[in-house]
């Protein structure tokens, strides 16, 4: 059996696993990166914990995912907002410290990757995958392969324009899908109304700690029946409408899947997303597509890294 490690590297941790060749995870740990590391430094800690990871194993070929600006041909990451790197060569210092093949890409095709090859049914090859998190990124696969565009930067969803002049995002833009449906951004405007008054379940909790306002705390406050709760994932659900719409009609996909925390509101998303896409003038697109949320979607980093 062959054995691969991946890397899931964020602004936080780097989670790493030894994944075998049926795709299952033998062996994981993490490295911190909150307290923003140099690249040399953090590769060597890297190279430290997968060394003991991979202890055991036939280890040959190395993947890691990297939230940012990727150089997929040559390994570099041209600008990662979270770790603070800019123009950093991390193939070959990867290399360098693990004596062993690797490849680097964004994180959000990395996620993309792992779930198509883990979740998706055979035969399918047009898949579209939008991550929701803190922010929101996505992943396409065409024809069984991981679309990645001209300059490495194909699938940045999050910053599909809805809203001319709109809110402002963390990119410099305005009016961004992730200023809308991303968990940031959400609780921000969520705090902003409460701060004004908003009548809404989450009222205690916000005065409690305006910190325990999050995407969890705004989905169980909907379970309950919150009218202002509901209407904030209605218009999360009705934003990541209108972009699927514009990318099914683009992409012509089969499937798409979504994962990262904010998903896990489920129905609450898949209601109002349905509800705006079937008021599409094109249906055919529209009713071929399956939507469904993803599986085991902590570990996809990790394992679409492995895959690469």
């Amino acid at each position: 059996m062959t054995y691969r490690l991946g890397i899931d590297l964020g602004g936080t941790s780097a989670k790493m696993a030894v994944v075998n060749s049926k795709n299952q995870i033998m062996r994981e740990g993490s490295v911190q990166t909150s307290d923003n590391p140099s690249p040399s430094k953090l590769v060597q800690q890297l190279a430290r914990v997968g060394k003991l990871l991979m202890k055991g194993y036939s280890v040959k070929n190395v993947g890691v995912g990297v939230a940012g600006d990727i150089d997929f041909d040559n390994g570099i990451i041209r600008f990662s907002p979270n770790l603070h790197w800019k123009r950093v060569p991390l193939k070959k210092l990867m290399i360098k410290a693990f004596h062993r093949q690797v490849v680097v890409d964004n994180d959000a095709n990395v996620t993309a990757w792992g779930i198509y090859k883990t979740q998706a049914p055979p035969k399918t090859k047009h898949v579209i995958v939008v991550t929701l998190g803190t922010g929101v990124g996505g992943g396409i696969i065409l024809d069984g392969k991981l679309y990645r565009g001209a300059t490495g930067t194909a699938g940045e969803i999050g910053h599909l324009i809805m809203k001319e002049d709109g809110r402002k995002c963390n990119c410099g833009d305005a009016g961004c899908l992730e200023t809308y449906s991303g968990g940031f951004h959400v609780t921000k405007a969520v705090r902003k109304d409460l701060e004004k008054g908003q009548k809404s379940r989450l009222r205690t909790l916000f005065d409690r700690d305006p910190d325990q306002i999050s995407p969890y705390a705004i989905s169980q406050a909907a379970k309950q029946g919150d009218r202002y709760a509901l209407g904030v994932w209605n218009g999360i659900g009705h934003h990541l409408g209108l972009a699927l719409g514009n990318l099914i009609y683009v992409f012509n996909p089969q499937m798409i899947f979504i994962a990262g925390g904010v998903a896990q509101a489920g129905s609450l998303i898949l209601k109002p997303l349905w509800g705006t896409l079937k008021k599409r003038s094109f249906p055919v697109p529209i009713h071929a597509v399956k939507i469904r949320i993803a599986k085991n979607a902590a570990h996809m980093g990790v394992i679409g890294a492995s895959l690469l």
